[in-house]
């Protein structure tokens, strides 16, 4: 349209329309149609940008490290940048000035000055750990940047990514933290061991201690075992001497009751041998009164008929007794009789007398 062009732009960026080197529009997301052929466009990225930055140093002890990171920024006064930087575009928005390649070289150049003189005063060993560290220090020195008033710009992040030596230093690292892991490794097997065996020593201690402690319990339950047993035989001692001594009194008891039971006896037998002489004495003068006295009666009898006296004495039987006797005289004379007849009756009646 002979030369007239129309320009969107985003929120984010702030535009400048230079007409005759004079700014005509300036702000952030304009649209609008520009004759191009008298006009100059400066388009100025107002939003938050990541610049990755990776470089090479050299630390205190001279070992080669590369450092991998990323800055992330925002422009915070675009028309001050616009005037130190070229930011121009072409009528299709393309840039066709270097001002952001520029913008973050110098933003990488800042960030590696601020590395490196951390850097200067650190071992190798050290960097590789100091990530967080650097960070920090870095971030403060970004804060105090005059570069970065300068340009009108303020860091909203940075961040370190990544810390690496040389591959040649890489291995050696590699080769002494595997030697040291395998020391390590080495001693904590020795460490076990050494824990293991002072373990069982102090099992094999706590056995034995156990063990004493058991032997010098048995020891005490013997010795009360013991003890007790003394003072059981003692008080059975004392039970059997007090048996003893009860059975002692009762003997001797006994024997007084038995020495008092023989005098009473021998007092008894004398009593007895006085009685039984007494008796005899008594006897001895009854047998002869009494026998003074047969005499006497057969002396009276002795004058008097035999016959009279068999017929006094037959008087004084029964008739049983009777016949016995005539049996009897029968029997004496029995050659002078001839034949003897006894009746059953009468055999009878002596056996019956005889059964009573």
């Amino acid at each position: 349209m002979l030369g007239w062009r129309f320009i969107k732009n985003r929120p984010t960026d702030f535009i400048l329309l230079y007409k005759r080197g004079k700014i005509k529009k300036q702000g952030t997301g304009l649209s609008f149609f520009y004759y191009a052929p008298t006009s100059s466009l400066v388009v100025v990225p107002a939003d938050s940008r990541d610049a990755p930055f990776i470089f090479k140093e050299t630390t205190i002890d001279f070992q080669e490290i590369n450092i991998q990171g990323q800055i992330t920024y925002r422009v915070s006064q675009p028309l001050h940048l616009a005037s130190v930087l070229d930011f121009t575009v072409d009528a299709a928005g393309q840039y066709t000035g270097d001002g952001i390649e520029k913008l973050t070289v110098r933003l990488t150049n800042i960030v590696q000055v601020a590395i490196r003189e951390r850097l200067q005063s650190m071992p190798l060993k050290d960097t590789l750990s100091s990530a967080g560290s650097l960070v920090s220090f870095v971030s403060e020195k970004l804060k105090k940047a005059e570069g970065l008033s300068a340009l009108g710009v303020e860091i909203v992040d940075f961040s370190i990514l990544k810390i690496s030596p040389t591959p040649e230093i890489s291995r050696a690292l590699e080769a002494s933290a595997r030697e040291s892991l395998l020391k390590d490794a080495d001693e904590a097997v020795y460490v076990r061991r050494n824990f293991a065996v002072d373990q069982e020593r102090k099992i094999k201690e706590n056995e034995l201690q156990t063990q004493i402690s058991i032997e010098e319990k048995n020891r005490m339950i013997l010795e009360e075992k013991w003890n007790a047993e003394i003072s059981v035989q003692e008080k059975q001692k004392q039970v059997e001497e007090a048996k003893m001594l009860t059975q002692q009194s009762v003997e001797n008891k006994k024997g007084e009751i038995e020495e008092e039971k023989l005098v009473a006896r021998t007092r008894l037998e004398d009593q007895r041998k006085k009685l039984v002489a007494l008796q005899a004495e008594n006897t001895v003068t009854q047998s002869r009164a009494k026998a003074e006295s047969i005499r006497l009666e057969l002396s009276a009898l002795a004058s008097l008929d035999p016959n009279l006296l068999e017929v006094l004495a037959a008087n004084q039987m029964d008739s049983g007794k009777i016949i016995s006797r005539a049996i009897r005289d029968l029997a004496n004379n029995a050659g002078k009789i001839g034949n003897l007849n006894i009746s059953p009756e009468l055999l009878t009646s002596l056996l019956g007398n005889e059964k009573k």
